[in-house]
């Protein structure tokens, strides 16, 4: 699957090359760079434009609500590029548990809708009700549709620092929460329409969400193409048709988180599902 991004090992005679555009490499618009040299050092990250390999340009965020907050690491700076490139409607953000998608994605979507000068006037969250695999379902749950969204919102109150933060916010119509099932003949105007768990979608689901995007919208959709929840997401998956359909065109962008950043011991998870 395209992953939005490569790294190039060079020697000093092949980089000075590169720079000079004298390697006619076949990069996708958007597609991200990081250049080593040969010890493995990173010398320069950056992406392919038109105009050829361009240094990543984005800003480190400080806001009211979530203080400083920097990238941890050189994909999570081509991240923040592409979040904040303004040229790009739809942004993919795929990588493993902890890579800090949802995080870096929401930190950027609340700065987007709440700073000092908003870019959009709310977050539509969306997110496929798929109990995770070998789960039991817990049945109908009672109240109104926020009600019996809302457990599936819980990554991003995490994020906002309590339940109640995602409320205040639902109740002032700064973040909605809206059904997939739902969706079909809606239009999202002036949103940012942020998508969790996109490996529970089939290749439908992910055009039926594109087809949503209104004037002055942008898309971000998130997920790990490993945590597939049913079988149906794994030989039909939005995620991997959203890649394959999308790259190179001049409105979409794609970087693969690989690092996990949430704590070392959430990283033992994997000794435990790989053990023999």
């Amino acid at each position: 699957m395209y992953s939005g991004m490569t790294e190039l090992i060079y020697n000093d005679e092949e980089i000075a090359k590169f720079y000079e555009g004298k390697y006619q490499q076949n990069f996708y618009i958007n597609q991200y760079i990081i250049l080593k040299n040969e010890k493995g050092d990173i010398i320069d990250k950056g992406k392919w434009t038109e105009n050829g390999f361009t240094k990543l340009k984005y800003s480190k965020m400080n806001n009211l609500m979530f203080g400083k907050f920097n990238p941890r690491n050189p994909e999570q700076e081509c991240a923040f590029d592409l979040l904040q490139n303004n040229s790009c409607t739809g942004k993919l953000l795929v990588g493993g548990f902890g890579s800090g998608k949802t995080m870096i994605s929401l930190v950027h979507a609340m700065d987007f809708i709440s700073g000092r000068n908003p870019k959009y006037d709310r977050l539509v969250y969306l997110r496929n009700n798929v109990p995770t695999k070998n789960t039991m379902e817990i049945g109908a749950l009672p109240s109104d549709l926020n009600a019996k969204i809302k457990p599936w919102a819980m990554p991003i109150a995490d994020i906002l620092g309590e339940e109640t933060q995602l409320d205040l916010l639902i109740e002032k119509g700064k973040i909605k929460l809206d059904h997939i099932g739902f969706i079909r003949g809606r239009s999202y105007i002036n949103s940012i329409i942020m998508v969790s768990e996109a490996q529970n979608l089939t290749r439908e689901l992910a055009g039926l969400i594109v087809s949503r995007v209104g004037e002055g919208s942008i898309l971000i959709v998130e997920g790990d193409i490993n945590q597939c929840d049913k079988y149906t997401f794994e030989k039909d998956s939005g995620i991997y048709a959203m890649a394959e359909a999308l790259k190179g065109d001049m409105e979409f962008g794609m970087v693969t988180l690989k690092k996990n950043e949430r704590s070392r011991f959430a990283s033992l998870s994997d000794k435990i599902i790989l053990i023999q």
